[in-house]
């Protein structure tokens, strides 16, 4: 088939590539951005906050309370993304998987947004910020 119509061959090539785009923003390498923040309150102590990937070690960060660290990725292109993290406040530690392709980009894929928030009484889910459910508690 020839494209003797200019006209015609830019209509298709932008049909191709909206669709295209439409396909990765929806699927492999869509962005996601996570939260954790410092929900102890009446406490002193910082909370420590270390979170990586297989590729990405994101370093310690020290938050204090009120304090939000985030940071952005895209989905891999197999679709197998995954940070765990590693708080500690005090005494405590608790590790858990805050951002997994299987289970928690299902939950926040209309936001492209999670939060963690840790409290007193533990460690906090929500994708917009507002509805928190417990998902974690210190270990005792």
């Amino acid at each position: 088939m020839s494209y003797r119509n200019p006209l015609v061959l830019f209509i298709a090539i932008h049909i191709t590539f909206i669709g295209s785009s439409r396909a990765v923003s929806i699927g492999i390498f869509q962005s996601y951005q996570v939260h954790t923040i410092n929900n102890l309150e009446n406490s002193t102590a910082e909370l420590i906050v270390n979170c990586k990937s297989a590729d990405n070690d994101l370093g310690q960060h020290f938050l204090d309370n009120g304090d939000d660290w985030s940071w952005k990725f895209r989905l891999n292109f197999f679709r197998s993304t995954l940070f765990s993290c590693h708080l500690q406040w005090g005494q405590l530690q608790k590790s858990f998987t805050a951002f997994d392709t299987d289970t928690i980009s299902y939950q926040c894929e209309e936001t492209s947004t999670c939060f963690w928030s840790a409290r007193i009484d533990g460690i906090y889910f929500s994708c917009d910020n507002k509805n928190y459910v417990k998902t974690h508690t210190w270990p005792s």
